[in-house]
């Protein structure tokens, strides 16, 4: 998983979560963050500056970040990931989770052929509904990462978003998940900002 921004001029690029005890090191510009074998991110500086914020990174910019690793010092680790991270989703089924009363655990469609499981604490959830699924390696306008993760000892593979959390034009005070129409996208679709900024919610 790869997940990139641009702030205060440095392109970051993370590989896997925040882990106690990490650890670092810079060669020239390149700053790797570590814990153990694993690489959690790695700082770029002085490169030219792109856009701000999250960034997509095609298979040439990662080619060429990889050259830079190499000639540095470092391995050459990064792969390209090319998947849509706020899509359409369809909630298959759902249970009620061991070890909460108010948590649940979803059976999510992500597309035809691929279901995901999430933990949920949204008040309107129910099976048979389209919601906007943030899959791992999405960042929130708040800039908080997704990653996937256990909720009280059960996994969940990303969330569905509150509209609020999308920080949609119409998003409501209350809690809650989006319900989307049944006609605002296929299963599997990536998620339309603008369209969805023309909703009203009552959900």
């Amino acid at each position: 998983m790869l997940v990139a921004d641009y702030n205060s001029d440095t392109l970051i690029l993370f590989l896997a979560p925040e882990a106690e005890n990490s650890l670092s090191e810079t060669k020239n510009t390149i700053t790797r963050i570590y814990s153990g074998d694993q690489t959690l991110a790695y700082h770029f500086a002085g490169l030219p500056e792109p856009q701000k914020g999250p960034l997509n990174l095609n298979s040439a910019q990662i080619a060429e970040l990889n050259g830079l690793l190499l000639r540095t010092g470092f391995k050459a680790e990064l792969a390209p990931d090319t998947q849509a991270k706020f899509v359409i989703g369809y909630v298959d089924s759902i249970s009620a989770h061991p070890d909460s009363d108010h948590l649940h655990i979803a059976q999510v469609k992500i597309s035809e052929d691929k279901l995901v499981q999430i933990v949920s604490g949204s008040p309107n959830l129910a099976s048979g509904i389209k919601t906007v699924v943030c899959l791992p390696g999405a960042i929130m306008p708040s800039g908080k990462i997704i990653w996937p993760g256990q909720l009280r000892g059960i996994d969940s593979y990303g969330m569905m978003a509150a509209p609020r959390e999308l920080a949609l034009k119409n998003a409501p005070d209350h809690a809650g998940m989006i319900i989307l129409p049944d006609d605002f996208a296929e299963i599997g679709d990536s998620f339309n900002f603008e369209k969805a900024n023309q909703l009203e919610f009552n959900n």
